[in-house]
């Protein structure tokens, strides 16, 4: 959860559904970011499954980010997905050069691993447990309480939760508050007491000390810089 990622120009970074990421220096960088929707990654599982079916099959699904290193062919999709920009990112020629991208990184060296996390990324339980975490992560709840709202026991629910997202509802749950008290931090007017209780912590210490361990700072250095 708390990995420092440094990525080279040029370099691909995958991040798996319900894996947050924050920017911990202000160098100024240009990012394209491509989204993959879920029925956009069923779909391409689906229209390519005999081919994909000849990949080795890679079960193992704990990476939340993949750091992929392109091929020349690979960078050249990257740069025209670029250079659609906008509203072009969402038409058709954007999602055809997508998925030529994925297909090109699919069929790399790190191909099995890249797709066992589409795969996953297109699992349906995966689809139903991230919305309803997004929904309710804020939510003052026992685990046996999130258990019990999304259908299951406390047992299933944490193996369920384990297996999709590499850690456990507690640690994904903290680190989801963090991050939605830092954008409120850097982006509303909003007291830090008022942060701390909106975003899900017990009190204003409490929250001090978890950003602090999270950023290596306290709110109030973070709000200053």
């Amino acid at each position: 959860m708390d990995d420092i990622i440094h990525l080279r120009a040029g370099e691909l970074l995958f991040v798996k559904r319900g894996t947050y990421l924050v920017a911990t220096q202000s160098q100024a960088c240009q990012v394209l970011w491509l989204p993959l929707d879920v029925n956009f990654v069923r779909a391409f599982l689906q229209r390519h499954g005999n081919d994909l079916a000849h990949l080795e099959r890679h079960d193992d699904t704990g990476v939340n980010t993949l750091r992929i290193q392109p091929c020349a062919m690979a960078q050249e999709c990257v740069t025209r997905l670029a250079a659609l920009g906008g509203e072009g990112a969402s038409s058709m020629l954007a999602m055809l050069r997508l998925e030529e991208l994925l297909l090109l990184l699919v069929f790399g060296s790190q191909g099995q691993t890249l797709l066992a996390a589409l795969r996953q990324q297109g699992n349906r339980h995966v689809d139903r447990l991230h919305g309803f975490m997004e929904q309710h992560y804020l939510r003052d709840w026992r685990l046996e309480q999130y258990a019990q709202a999304f259908g299951l026991g406390l047992t299933a629910f944490k193996s369920l939760f384990s297996t999709f997202y590499n850690t456990s509802p507690r640690a994904w749950i903290t680190e989801r508050r963090i991050v939605h008290a830092h954008h409120l931090l850097l982006n509303t007017r909003m007291s830090i007491v008022d942060i701390a209780m909106e975003s899900g912590f017990s009190s204003q210490s409490y929250f001090s000390q978890s950003y602090r361990r999270r950023f290596g700072r306290t709110p109030s250095d973070a709000r200053r810089g």
